[in-house]
């Protein structure tokens, strides 16, 4: 009996982990299977807008453990197999064990999505990285490119700037998508170069990083004067021609997003939206005894704030399920 659970929550991350401390407030046995506790947010250099506290991912990551462990949550570091629905409640294959629970909450976030380019997966740790505070030591002094123009490449851009000599920003648009304070940061950052109209085709080299092919489109100015943005974050709307050329960088850091990390639960055959799972205002899924919470689900902020906030409302509904309300 040891391993029926009123609430398990897949996922670690912010969601995962305040919904596991609300759940144990609750009294509910509560189980947290997640391969990395703490999640993407283990990531993150610096949080700067999580109230009362400002410091790397994973340290806040860290404390929100030890309060869930503390309310009687229990945490397993493993992979979940597989997941399926039958009369009382739910099946989950763990490892070697089998683990039943009366409820479930999906809180697996998502994962990096990648270029799809020749050379990034011959390369990655050789060179390519998809975490810019995991790595971005090991070109301390070099060169580097990050792809992508919104928040995390925004960040990524920001953080490798105080420790690499030069840093690209290889955008395919007219101007960054992050956040104000960002692009204020990167305008007075003298070592970061924004490459506008500009997608990354290849990254080359021989045994690590050498390079990063691009295809730019020649005669678009960054000027945007009209909309008071900087220049260095302008826009265009001159007529292009293409062309072709190698970058010399050590290192490329590829934050162009995200996709919702459900594949193992959908079996359960979970109502998406986008491939991101529709929820209420409730969390509830469409599915009884199936809630969702953070940036796995179809919500419209995916911040860490936000994911703990529903990570709590989740585990209310949970409550509220066993209770038969």
């Amino acid at each position: 009996m040891e391993d029926v659970y009123d609430v398990v929550i897949l996922g670690g991350g912010p969601a995962g982990l305040t919904a596991a401390i609300y759940a144990g407030r609750y009294n509910h046995k509560t189980l947290v299977i997640a391969k990395s506790v703490g999640g993407t947010a283990n990531l993150a250099g610096e949080v700067e807008n999580w109230p009362g506290y400002i410091g790397p991912g994973s340290g806040l990551m860290r404390t929100v453990r030890d309060q869930a462990e503390r309310f009687g949550a229990e945490v397993l570091e493993d992979e979940v197999k597989t997941v399926k629905k039958n009369k009382v409640g739910f099946v989950l294959n763990v490892g070697e064990r089998v683990i039943y629970s009366k409820t479930l909450i999906v809180a697996l976030g998502t994962e990096h999505r990648q270029l799809n380019i020749p050379g990034e997966k011959e390369f990655l740790g050789r060179g390519v990285s998809y975490c810019a505070t995991c790595d971005g030591n090991f070109f301390r002094k070099k060169t580097v490119a990050v792809v992508g123009g919104a928040n995390s490449a925004a960040k990524a851009a920001i953080y490798l700037a105080d420790i690499c000599e030069k840093v690209y920003v290889i955008y395919r648009k007219h101007e960054m998508r992050c956040e104000p304070v960002s692009l204020s940061k990167i305008c007075k950052t003298k070592n970061i170069e924004i490459k506008y109209f500009a997608t990354p085709t290849e990254v080359v080299g021989d045994k690590v990083v050498e390079g990063l092919k691009i295809k730019t489109e020649e005669g678009k100015k960054s000027v945007g004067a009209a909309r008071g943005i900087p220049s260095k974050l302008g826009t265009s709307k001159e007529v292009p021609s293409s062309s072709s050329k190698i970058l010399d960088v050590d290192g490329v850091f590829i934050e162009v997003g995200a996709t919702p990390a459900n594949e193992v639960v959908k079996e359960l055959k979970l109502k998406l939206e986008k491939n991101y799972i529709v929820t209420g205002k409730d969390t509830k899924t469409n599915v009884d005894g199936v809630f969702a919470a953070g940036d796995v689900t179809n919500n419209a902020l995916k911040q860490m704030i936000n994911a703990a906030g529903e990570g709590a409302i989740a585990a209310k509904s949970a409550h509220e399920f066993i209770l038969g309300k």
